[in-house]
């Protein structure tokens, strides 16, 4: 639940499931994104900033990596903006902060020009810091979907500039494990193998679609995939894992999923197996062997890290 005041046209105090708000002047909103959880979109003030946090404890605010301020512009829309930067002094990563920098503006400059869901609204380094602010605006009906979208932006950037330039600065986390690997590795590596409307789809209600995206065929039709991601080994000999991956790919081709520029429900014709580490024991035939339309059984494919080694290899600039 959401209560503000206006005074003179103006948002004064804003109480957020029972939560007083702090402000810096009324410019934005500190905001510990678990707040958010079942608020709507349109619940949200026209015009008024959120920059979202992970706690605050003691007065102290816990913000993200990259700063993230969400704005609604109109109903079931928002602005998202982003504030990435930092000062050279501080930094201590295997290759020189001004080239990461450099090439983040690179990929935010790419996908303004290739994809145009975001857009580089300025960079600047003075010798000291410096500053690459993006943004983007979605539609969407829950502050949830906006914070997972927000999410898989910021880690998407990250990952494909690490892609390029060859160096893990930011390595995954055993607790990020399956996510990080997902939002920092295999999105931008999708990207980059020129599919469009990738989309980060994890959660209760994915049926076995932690992905999806699309790709115009040489028929200029549009065909839509779907991948399931796992960090770590599948082995052949756990009968839990065979299983829960045959279930997951049924239910990724027969359960559709909204396309998200038609509105339109549609089904993948393509799944994809992705996991970071390798299929043991004759894991890809067990789990083909479960399949038994050959339809499905020829639309299924398995990659593993080894191969996405190899794909990233591919794409780094030398």
């Amino acid at each position: 639940m959401i209560e503000y005041t206006e005074y003179d046209g103006e948002v004064i105090d804003i109480t957020l499931n029972g939560e007083v708000l702090d402000s810096d002047g009324g410019e934005s909103w500190y905001t510990p994104k678990a707040l958010l959880n079942g608020i709507k979109v349109n619940d949200l003030p026209k015009g008024v900033s959120f920059a979202l946090c992970e706690k605050i404890q003691e007065g102290t605010i816990f913000l993200d990596t990259i700063p993230v301020y969400i704005t609604k512009i109109a109903s079931d829309r928002l602005k998202l903006a982003f504030e990435d930067g930092g000062t050279r002094k501080y930094w201590n990563g295997k290759v020189g902060f001004s080239h990461y920098m450099e090439m983040k503006k690179t990929i935010v400059e790419e996908r303004q020009k290739e994809d145009g869901d975001i857009k580089l609204d300025w960079y600047d380094d003075d010798g000291a810091y410096i500053f690459l602010n993006f943004s983007t605006e979605i539609s969407c009906h829950s502050c949830e979907e906006a914070i997972q979208i927000s999410e898989q932006i910021a880690n998407e950037i990250e990952g494909a500039a690490e892609l390029r330039i060859g160096v893990e600065l930011f390595p995954v986390t055993e607790a990020e494990n399956e996510k990080g690997f997902t939002l920092r590795v295999v999105l931008p590596i999708l990207r980059k193998l020129g599919f469009s409307n990738v989309k980060y789809n994890h959660g209760k209600r994915e049926y076995g679609k932690d992905i999806v995206f699309s790709r115009l065929t040489e028929f200029d039709e549009i065909e839509h995939w779907a991948a399931q991601v796992k960090f770590g080994d599948v082995k052949g000999g756990v009968n839990s894992d065979i299983d829960e991956i045959f279930c997951q790919i049924e239910d990724a081709f027969k359960m559709p999923f909204y396309d998200l520029y038609t509105k339109a429900k549609v089904r993948p014709s393509k799944v994809c197996v992705i996991i970071s580490g390798k299929f043991t024991e004759n894991a890809i035939e067990k789990i083909c062997d479960k399949i038994e339309s050959y339809a499905m059984k020829n639309n299924v494919l398995f990659i593993d890290g080894s191969r996405i080694d190899t794909l990233s290899e591919r794409f780094r600039r030398k």
